[in-house]
């Protein structure tokens, strides 16, 4: 197996998968290999046999959704190698995923979030950040998507902003009044080729610089507890589904193929309606 991982990696780059996307896949591929040699036998993938794949998942014992993964991961790369057992892998019973609600900023945390980034004017890098969080706030951008963006990609005349999505795709996504208001200050006058989001030296501000800042800014904030940049995707869509009540918006806005995928946030729908039949007769 290990002979044909690097040429399997650069198949996934072929594909424009995001380095973030392919180091787990080549993980768990290197995994697999591993318990197949612990066992006392090759990985080579001419003595991989069904049964051999099964007594590796049924022994790791990991929860359903890294099994699933796992599955996934390794029926791609046996189709990739043309190998016999990759329609076997493709069949496999995928177990079932309890997917819990997604964590997002309750009203009271994004007023405070959003005041914060608004009135605290004596931090040098506010207007920055605060275009940023309020980027991912009003249109749900994943964290990698907005640290690629560049100066050009926003186009305010035409009240959007130029994402490069997974897979390499292109998608706009729409601006709200106030965020055009915000990039305004932060493009004006830089090339277009500019990032839009960068640092003191001019480079762009990565994944981990942005986990950094939100910290920060939601410990000025007075939020108690620990915020990971994707929440606030997850209260983009979940605001976005109490406002319209419409799954199929929510799927759009976040650029989702599989409407399963969005799935997440009638936990959210169900939440609501709960509390509102409970309450109805008070």
């Amino acid at each position: 197996m290990r002979a044909h991982f690097q040429r399997f990696d650069e198949h996934l780059q072929s594909r424009q998968l995001a380095y973030s996307t392919r180091v787990p896949y080549l993980a768990e591929l290197r995994r697999l290999a591993t318990a197949l040699e612990e066992d006392g036998q090759s990985s080579d993938l001419k003595t991989l046999t069904m049964d051999r794949i099964t007594r590796y998942f049924v022994r790791e014992g990991r929860s359903s959704l890294t099994q699933r993964r796992a599955l996934t991961v390794l029926n791609q790369f046996l189709t990739w190698a043309k190998h016999p057992l990759a329609a076997e892998v493709g069949a496999m019973r995928m177990p079932r995923i309890h997917t819990a609600a997604p964590d997002y900023l309750s009203e009271a945390e994004e007023k405070a979030l959003r005041k914060t980034l608004r009135t605290r004017s004596d931090v040098t890098s506010q207007p920055r950040d605060r275009a940023l969080f309020c980027l991912l706030l009003d249109t749900g951008l994943r964290v990698a998507e907005a640290a690629a963006l560049t100066v050009g990609d926003v186009e305010l005349s035409e009240k959007m902003i130029r994402v490069s999505t997974k897979g390499g795709k292109q998608r706009t996504r729409f601006l709200p009044v106030e965020t055009r208001d915000i990039l305004k200050l932060l493009v004006a006058r830089q090339p277009a080729q500019a990032p839009l989001f960068r640092s003191t030296t001019g480079k762009g501000i990565g994944t981990r610089h942005i986990r950094r800042l939100l910290d920060f800014w939601v410990a000025l904030a007075g939020i108690s507890r620990g915020i990971h940049p994707h929440v606030l995707r997850h209260t983009f869509a979940t605001s976005l589904l109490k406002k319209t009540g419409n799954l199929r918006l929510v799927q759009l806005a976040l650029d989702h193929e599989s409407p399963k995928t969005t799935a997440i946030y009638a936990h959210v729908a169900d939440e609501e309606l709960r509390a509102a039949i409970e309450g109805r007769r008070n």
